[in-house]
């Protein structure tokens, strides 16, 4: 759920991202969709992000919310329409046993990028979209550490298209979704988000949990080296199960207190607000 409930100024340009309390995300398949008012759903909701649904009517949001579009540029997806056009082609690299279906990519490769600048972008806008979420942005290091040799200057094929997004799109607001990458892509971006910083799921032990020291160290290192590069609003999503609302309470507090934007959700990011 959300850490507030009152309303806030709308944001209108990337630089207003700043002042961002309420917002939300809904990427994930969803049989619930059709019965949501959005209207309702976003009336106090300054940011909301979603996966390009057509369900979804954006022009039902209330003025002032600001529309993002989930954009992935580090896997192709399959239910995506440039899908066809991909499939076999020689950037896919390997598939994401995260996400089923999903396959990474080698960002370097030009017609993806092409994909990307020319026809996803674009159609997403398009749509009436006002702004991007970029996700798995952390394949490009994932990459580049397993193979040093066959995907070097994958993170600078990375940099290179973040900054032709915000070359193409300079008052379009972005955000960027990931941890080893932020530093790469913190110049052309307007704010970070961050998975499980407080509260995660865990895949192995398939159960929501808080982060051990450890993990969390970690995620506040990168994120503190990516706001030296730019200081930008860190948007936090904390995971916690439905009803456990200690975890979510807690996982919330403990983000506002690092200066965060904290939203709490299911691991699939598919429960409407």
């Amino acid at each position: 759920m959300p850490a507030a409930s009152c309303r806030h100024a709308p944001v209108e340009s990337g630089a207003d991202l700043a002042s961002a309390r309420r917002w939300w995300i809904l990427i994930g398949a969803s049989s619930l969709i059709e019965a949501v008012d959005w209207r309702e759903a976003g009336r106090d909701a300054q940011v909301v992000i979603l996966a390009g649904d057509t369900r979804i009517p954006l022009d039902d949001f209330p003025r002032g919310t600001a529309r993002l579009s989930y954009l992935s540029v580090g896997e192709a997806d399959p239910r995506r329409g440039y899908w066809s056009e991909v499939q076999g082609a020689s950037f896919l690299v390997e598939p994401d046993p995260s996400w089923p279906g999903s396959v990474r990519v080698d960002l370097r490769d030009p017609n993806w990028q092409r994909i990307l600048l020319q026809q996803e972008i674009p159609l997403l806008l398009g749509r009436g979209f006002d702004g991007l979420m970029l996700d798995t942005i952390d394949t490009a290091p994932y990459l580049e550490r397993q193979d040093p040799v066959r995907f070097a200057g994958a993170r600078r094929a990375l940099t290179e298209l973040v900054r032709a997004i915000r070359q193409q799109h300079p008052q379009t607001p972005i955000l960027a979704n990931g941890i080893n990458a932020l530093s790469d892509v913190a110049p052309f971006v307007d704010g970070f988000v961050v998975e499980g910083v407080f509260a995660t799921y865990d895949f192995g032990r398939r159960l929501y949990r808080e982060t051990t020291g450890q993990e969390r160290d970690f995620k506040l290192a990168q994120i503190a080296a990516a706001l030296a590069v730019a200081r930008h609003p860190v948007f936090t999503i904390e995971y916690a199960d439905v009803g456990d609302v200690a975890l979510a309470h807690w996982a919330t507090g403990e983000s506002e207190r690092h200066g965060f934007h904290p939203y709490v959700a299911v691991k699939d990011l598919n429960m409407p607000p």
